[in-house]
């Protein structure tokens, strides 16, 4: 039972150690539009890392990059464009001079709509 415990007491430190949410935006103007587009990616923190593409604050896309895999591949529709994310995570691990062992994860999502690529953004 206290082995119990200490896993879970583990698991919750490396949920809150994992950080906050984090976003990043960019415009995009449709050449059959008025107004630009503001498109944004939010990094949520989790297990598997969430990501959330929104355009003018609607939800288009959410996708999880898998346990076991580094990429991920989603499509959505926005005002009748095609919106793909697409990224990748990349795994580095250090060892500092006293031998302590540590592993980050970094993160680069890019937008396409239409099949040009509006931007990408790295976490």
């Amino acid at each position: 039972m206290k082995k119990l415990f200490y896993f879970y007491a583990f698991f919750m430190l490396l949920l809150i150690a994992a950080g906050c949410s984090s976003s990043q935006s960019t415009m995009y103007k449709p050449s059959d539009e008025s107004e630009a587009w503001k498109v944004n990616v939010i990094k949520k923190p989790s297990i598997t890392e969430e990501f959330v593409c929104t355009i003018n604050d609607s939800v288009v896309i959410r996708e999880s990059f898998p346990l076991f895999g580094d990429n991920i591949e989603k499509s959505g529709k926005y005002r009748g464009k095609k919106v793909m994310m697409n990224g990748f995570r990349k795994s580095t691990t250090t060892i500092d001079s006293n031998g302590k062992t540590q592993s980050h994860d970094s993160y680069q999502i890019r937008v396409f709509i239409d099949d040009v690529l509006i931007d990408k953004f790295d976490f």
